[in-house]
């Protein structure tokens, strides 16, 4: 299964602006998630990026997979979505049997670092908006280990917005 990391960025990094906030993503970037995210069928993300979804939340046209330890949202039942505390693998291997071919990882911080630190992501796709955030939440966490990437392509958008692809060797 090909684990794909899309994630909206400032150009010096940063996911949010503050804990939070990520209502500065362009309409344009949205149009790309939600062609990614169709073409997955299936996408994922932690327990924050969750709540910032609001009530955009279970995405349209896609299984959305919550992977939390908190027991108030593991009891939540909601169609086209699933609240989770397996591990990265676990969900990988789930999706896997249900016939996905593709995962869309979301974010966040933690959960991306998690994904990067067992080796589990393929691509990561960088949808770089042209501002810069004084303080946020940054694609990973701090970690003490090197990960090469090789360089796929460029897709210029719309209003500065650069959509940068790597694979992680």
């Amino acid at each position: 299964m090909k684990v794909i990391l899309y994630i909206a960025t400032s150009i010096n990094g940063y996911i949010t602006y503050g804990l939070e906030n990520s209502d500065w993503v362009s309409k344009i970037d949205w149009q790309e998630f939600d062609a990614l995210k169709n073409r997955c069928g299936v996408l994922v993300m932690g327990r924050k990026t969750f709540y910032q979804a609001g009530s955009n939340f279970p995405y349209k046209g896609a299984l959305n997979i919550v992977m939390t330890h908190n027991t108030e949202l593991l009891r939540n039942e909601i169609a086209n979505a699933l609240f989770t505390d397996r591990t990265p693998k676990e969900v990988i291997k789930l999706c896997e049997e249900k016939g996905f071919k593709e995962l869309m990882l979301v974010g966040g911080m933690e959960l991306n670092t998690s994904f990067l630190k067992d080796n589990l992501i393929d691509e990561i796709w960088l949808s770089i908006h042209p501002l810069l955030i004084g303080d946020g939440l940054s694609l990973v966490q701090k970690f003490d280990y090197f990960k090469d990437l090789e360089f796929l392509g460029l897709k210029q958008l719309d209003q500065g917005l650069v959509q940068l692809k790597y694979k992680v060797k």
